[in-house]
């Protein structure tokens, strides 16, 4: 679970950072030196996926091979369109920490302004590399890395951001792109550190995802035309929020405060379809119609870019949000299912559970709504992203 950070800064921290110096643009500094510094991004893939979609891992959680459906690579979302990728990129935050001439501490801050990493794959390079010119080491100090994914969602990073608090506002009714970052610290005065290492960037997810599955329990056939989430009066959901990753305490902490909160007469993620056929047959056997399929799409088509997965800020679950859809033999009619406060239940073995109440960034929940004679019902599926299978399954 995550919290919330307030940041508080004692007398003595404060006073601290007056005898420092900090520069932007270029002050006095090291020269370059002639090792270049590269990088390697671990943890997230390999080529070979062909959807736009979230960005996953090509291993799973014992270490077998895969690439899921579900998912592209990092590599490929990073491979050039001209290579058959998608052109994007990673954003680098770098702030350098040395000692001046008067023995003075000075940091350069956002050093590596505008830099664009991507997977290079010509002439069979297949590493990771600037777009422009390369980087190279000022020895004699120390380097904070901040790295962020996709690197065009610079617009939404806060002009304050540094690399030990990198600061971005993010509207997912806005925007759906799977949102990674990675940190990593360079020392060039420790011995021990060979600078012909690349840097290693460990991208973890800064969302949470949720799908909808919409199917029936008794023998019928019926098409999904529509889908969108709603707030109650209370207003608890919120589509729009300030991300702070990182923070003088904790290099590696993630918060978030929530910022636009929908009223109960926006739609939520509206998206409608021209038809997604569900069914089951006489023998029970069901087919779902799985929510913000891209196919035949009239509206909402933004969140359609993720195979079905709408992508949310981490915030808690509480249990007033609603799920609303309508189907073509319904006509006009509306279905309305409210999501469970719960958003994961772990057996601890003993007779007693773990619950969770809170939607955790790196987790994607499956909703299924199944609708009978009478009523609608819906379980719960939660899976960590680097799993292909649920991990936990809730049936409310």
């Amino acid at each position: 679970m995550f919290h919330l950070l307030k940041y508080t800064f004692p007398v003595w921290l404060l006073a601290a950072w007056s005898c420092n110096k900090s520069s932007v643009g270029n002050p006095p500094a090291p020269t370059p030196g002639t090792t270049p510094i590269t990088w390697d991004v671990v943890d997230v893939g390999t080529p070979g996926a062909e959807s736009r979609s979230l960005i996953g891992p090509d291993k799973d959680s014992e270490g077998n091979p895969y690439v899921d459906p579900d998912w592209v690579t990092i590599e490929h979302a990073c491979t050039s369109d001209a290579e058959g990728g998608e052109g994007k990129a990673i954003g680098i935050w770098a702030d350098y920490t040395y000692m001046d001439t008067d023995g003075m501490e000075t940091t350069i801050k956002d050093l590596f302004q505008g830099t664009r990493l991507i997977y290079d794959t010509g002439a069979g390079a297949n590493t990771w590399n600037y777009e422009g010119g390369d980087l190279y080491w000022l020895m004699g100090g120390k380097y904070k890395f901040r790295a962020y994914f996709p690197q065009e969602l610079n617009q939404y990073v806060v002009s304050s951001t540094n690399a030990t608090t990198f600061v971005i506002q993010y509207p997912t009714h806005q925007v759906q792109e799977d949102l990674l970052l990675a940190y990593n610290t360079t020392d060039t005065n420790d011995p021990q550190t060979d600078l012909n290492d690349p840097v290693e960037l460990r991208l973890k997810h800064g969302l949470a995802a949720l799908r909808f599955r919409i199917k029936a329990n008794f023998a019928n056939s019926d098409e999904l035309t529509s889908c969108y989430l709603q707030n109650s009066d209370t207003r608890d959901f919120a589509t729009s929020g300030m991300l702070a990753y990182g923070s003088e305490a904790n290099e590696e902490s993630i918060s978030w405060v929530m910022g636009y909160y929908p009223p109960v007469t926006e739609r939520i993620y509206y998206w409608s379809n021209d038809g997604i056929p569900f069914s089951t047959d006489d023998t029970g056997n069901a087919t779902a119609a799985m929510a913000y399929s891209q196919t035949g799409a009239t509206a909402g088509e933004m969140y359609t870019q993720n195979n079905g997965w709408v992508l949310i800020l981490p915030q808690p679950s509480s249990g007033n949000l609603r799920f609303c859809f309508t189907t073509k033999q319904g006509d006009k009619a509306i279905y309305s299912v409210t999501i469970p406060k719960v958003t994961e239940r772990t057996d601890n073995g003993d007779g007693t559970f773990t619950e969770s109440t809170d939607y955790l960034p790196g987790k994607r929940y499956t909703y299924t709504i199944t609708i009978s004679r009478t009523d609608v019902e819906l379980t719960l599926s939660v899976a960590d992203w680097n799993e292909r299978d649920s991990s936990h399954s809730i049936i409310f």
